[in-house]
């Protein structure tokens, strides 16, 4: 009932409040989560959002799990010998009182190992996992767009 309870929560915020979403703790926010839709044929996909931290000490996220991917990874793009080069990295730091936003040009979170097909508006459930406790976080699938 709680989890049914939990969901109906999420929708009714996600449609009042699209970019929004609710995070864990209030301390530590999660916004303008979206997953891109994977190209034809693909496996893995990435994704890109804003974490808040309004907490007095660093966010530190380790790991990032969801239900309908095998295996994620926290990546960086970085730029070497004028070649766009993406490359896996322990954790992110996001420091006290600040934000971090993640891009597929920055610092981002590759989702590989589909379950199963993602539909375009669709709403995926993942967990960032951090030293302050996991941070659940709701993320629309939308069209591939770098910006």
């Amino acid at each position: 009932m709680r989890s049914v309870l939990y969901r109906l929560v999420i929708m009714l915020v996600m449609m009042v409040a699209p970019n929004v979403v609710l995070a864990q703790s209030i301390h530590v926010e999660v916004g303008q989560a979206e997953i891109f839709m994977p190209q034809n044929g693909a496996s893995a996909t990435g994704s890109k959002m804003t974490i808040y931290n309004r907490t007095d000490k660093p966010l530190i996220i380790t790991k990032v799990v969801g239900k309908l991917f095998k295996h994620t990874m926290l990546h960086e793009t970085v730029f070497e010998g004028g070649q766009r080069v993406m490359r896996p990295i322990a954790e992110l730091t996001v420091k006290p009182h600040q934000q971090l936003v993640l891009t597929p040009n920055t610092a981002h979170i590759m989702l590989m190992g589909l379950i199963r097909p993602l539909k375009r508006g669709e709403l995926v459930p993942l967990t960032l996992v951090t030293n302050q406790g996991p941070v659940n976080a709701i993320a629309r699938v939308v069209p591939m767009h770098l910006h």
